[in-house]
């Protein structure tokens, strides 16, 4: 929890003022808006349960945790440490909110027999003490602010390749689009409407032509972009190859033989820990630092209160407090559990907050979002518009 004595001091200066492979590389940081997404539900869950008895909570609590894990590690691998393990069985104490809901029912077996009815117990957790624990572990954690990442997937079945997106293959764009969730990775698919159609085909996904994609792709707007295939290798085995192309890096893995679901999994998995790898900060147990900073650009309550907001979703940030309002600038006073460099880090991968420019200040390229050099009053940044 933050400290409300840190988030509410200055309350009458507040109130004050609140009423006074390289074509595809080169074309990427070229020509497409750099940008991450500020994704949202990171450290909640929702788990299918049949009942709402006391047994069946704890394990959903424990199973809505393993997946917000994974989701805020960006790495599959963390519920293979020891302390982990013993967080995780402790799930139901760091439940802050939980509520059951109505799902879709599953279809039951036998022609002519009623669905059975489901339940899914929403569940949400103590967002500061996940990261406590993950940064006593050792365990890097991958903020909110992620790579905006547009998919393009070609599938070979019967003889014949076709593109995934817009009125084709439903299910494995639904089960696309879950993969992507339960690792926080936000994705676009084509809408393969004409103008795709005319821009690019099955077959240039197929060979993963750069210039092709990168041109088809720039109506999306995308940070990344990932590229993927799947066809039969045997009756009932499907393969998968994936490049994730970012930020002058192109990686590229493939899947091993299995079910296609398996296939579609290894694409999301390859991407969100290739993504954790340049972005999950080390963060400590202790909120042992602070550091301030200054906000420019911010004309009514509105703006203050996304400013706040934003600031207290960054991971290493503990606790805010206002320190001073000035015209339409206001200084945040930060309790932060690493180094200002990570906090500074963290901004930079998003998209709320712009270096500032002055006699005081400059801006060094950071994956294109620029990094705010402190001056005696701290780092200087100004709201995005």
């Amino acid at each position: 929890m933050y400290d409300l004595a840190w988030e509410g001091g200055a309350t009458g200066e507040v109130m004050r003022w609140l009423w006074g492979a390289s074509v595809l590389i080169a074309a990427l940081a070229a020509a497409v808006p750099v940008g991450a997404v500020e994704v949202p539900g990171l450290y909640e869950a929702e788990v299918p349960v049949s009942g709402q008895g006391a047994l069946e909570r704890v394990a959903a609590a424990q199973a809505g945790l393993e997946e917000v894990l994974v989701k805020v590690t960006g790495g599959g691998d963390v519920l293979d440490r020891p302390q982990i393990k013993t967080l995780v069985g402790q799930a139901e104490q760091w439940v802050q909110r939980y509520q059951y809901r109505a799902a879709p029912p599953v279809p039951a077996a036998g022609a002519g027999v009623t669905p059975l009815p489901m339940q899914v117990l929403w569940l949400a957790f103590d967002r500061q003490f996940i990261n406590q624990q993950l940064a006593a572990a050792g365990v890097p954690i991958w903020g909110v602010n992620r790579p905006r990442t547009v998919l393009w997937l070609a599938e070979e079945k019967d003889g014949a390749r076709f593109l995934v997106g817009g009125d084709n293959r439903p299910d494995l764009q639904q089960d696309l689009t879950e993969q992507a969730a339960r690792r926080g990775v936000p994705i676009t698919l084509p809408l393969l409407d004409l103008q795709d159609q005319r821009s690019l085909n099955a077959a240039d996904v197929w060979g993963d032509f750069a210039d092709v994609i990168t041109r088809s792709s720039e109506r999306y707007q995308p940070e990344a972009l990932l590229v993927g295939r799947v066809y039969q290798v045997a009756p009932g085995q499907w393969q998968g190859h994936w490049t994730l192309y970012h930020r002058g890096a192109a990686t590229s893995w493939e899947s091993a033989p299995g079910q296609e679901s398996n296939a579609i999994a290894a694409g999301i998995a390859g991407a969100a820990d290739e993504f954790a790898k340049r972005y999950a900060l080390s963060l400590t147990a202790d909120a042992a630092n602070a550091m301030t900073v200054t906000v420019e650009n911010i004309p009514s309550i509105n703006d203050y209160a996304r400013a706040l907001r934003y600031l207290k979703s960054l991971d290493p940030v503990v606790g805010v407090q206002v320190a001073e309002v000035r015209g339409d600038a206001v200084s945040f006073r930060l309790r932060v559990r690493s180094d200002p460099q990570a906090v500074v880090r963290s901004i930079g991968w998003g998209t709320t907050l712009v270096a500032a420019a002055g006699p005081q200040l400059s801006s060094a390229t950071n994956g294109g979002a620029g990094t705010a050099v402190p001056a005696d009053g701290g780092y200087r940044y100004r709201m995005a518009p």
